[in-house]
């Protein structure tokens, strides 16, 4: 019972750990989302993450040849998750902003919640859809204070955001689904699965829309190169190594409940980068934010 639980709570610091080197990625997304592309953006950080993998899985165990089933779930999960879901995520970080769209992801711990409890038969406590009031709050907070400022409401980008967090979490649960089906596959093995199926995805793209990765790259002062190639370690490589480590063995619900933290550190670092205090609208959702995780944590 204690190894299980000093497990659990290797797990949450884990995914901590990824949550702090994602959020801090997601503004440099945000940024080059919006100056380049939201397509080129997501294929440049998974080919960079994938190009980092070849290199360091030998240094991680290696491969372990996981039935063909198995590789296709990892996949799925990457093309589903790291693909699909991440374009959608980047697409609202250029309507929302990272602090903004990150907050949402408020409503991921109750959508893996209840999965995870009929697909693996993890615990759920029914109490935690109290949250979800607060995580309603928070999304009018965010979309009055769109319109005050633009004088439209911000359905548009706050639709955008969840679906991208709800293709996350499927994401997600097909990634346990592959761990639950094999013991051999190490979390950095299944992140390079994971990676070649969101490539593979961009590879089909490419054929309808090209992707010229290295002219938009080189493209750049070194400076802001070496930002791009920072982000991508950080937010693609670093923190999905750390977050797989977490999904193989942790209780999913509660891994959520950390990730959701994001926005705090997004918004420190947005507020710091731009030297201007949060709006009391910004301010507001985040409150109703805090109640809602608070919910989360406490029951």
């Amino acid at each position: 019972m204690e190894s299980t639980q000093l497990t659990q709570t290797y797990a949450l610091f884990l995914a901590l750990g990824a949550t702090l080197a994602f959020s801090s990625s997601s503004l440099v997304y945000a940024e080059f989302s919006s100056r380049v592309s939201v397509l080129w953006m997501n294929c440049f950080k998974c080919t960079i993450a994938f190009l980092l993998l070849v290199i360091t899985l030998p240094l991680f165990g290696g491969w372990h040849k996981p039935e063909p089933i198995v590789v296709a779930e990892f996949m799925l999960s990457g093309l589903i998750g790291l693909n699909i879901a991440d374009l959608f995520l980047l697409k609202a970080f250029t309507k929302l902003g990272a602090a903004r769209t990150l907050m949402l992801y408020g409503f991921q711990p109750l959508f893996i919640g209840v999965a995870a409890h009929f697909l693996f038969g993890q615990s759920l406590n029914p109490y935690k859809f109290i949250a979800v009031l607060f995580m309603i709050a928070c999304l009018f907070t965010m979309s009055l204070e769109h319109y005050r400022v633009h004088k439209k409401w911000a359905i548009s980008g706050l639709i955008i955001a969840l679906t991208g967090v709800t293709l996350d979490a499927c994401g997600i649960l097909i990634t346990r689904t592959a761990f639950e089906t094999t013991h051999t596959v190490t979390p950095v093995e299944s992140h390079f699965y994971r990676c070649l199926g969101a490539l593979i995805g961009f590879a089909a793209m490419a054929t309808v829309h090209p992707l010229p990765l290295i002219e938009g790259f080189l493209r750049w002062p070194k400076k802001t190169r070496f930002l791009l190639l920072a982000a991508a370690f950080g937010g693609t490589y670093f923190s999905l190594l750390l977050y797989l480590h977490a999904v193989k063995f942790g209780h999913l619900a509660s891994l959520a409940g950390i990730t959701i933290t994001g926005p705090m550190f997004a918004t420190t670092l947005e507020c710091l980068i731009k030297q201007k205090p949060p709006s009391r609208y910004l301010l507001t959702a985040f409150a109703f934010f805090a109640i809602g995780f608070g919910i989360l944590v406490a029951t």
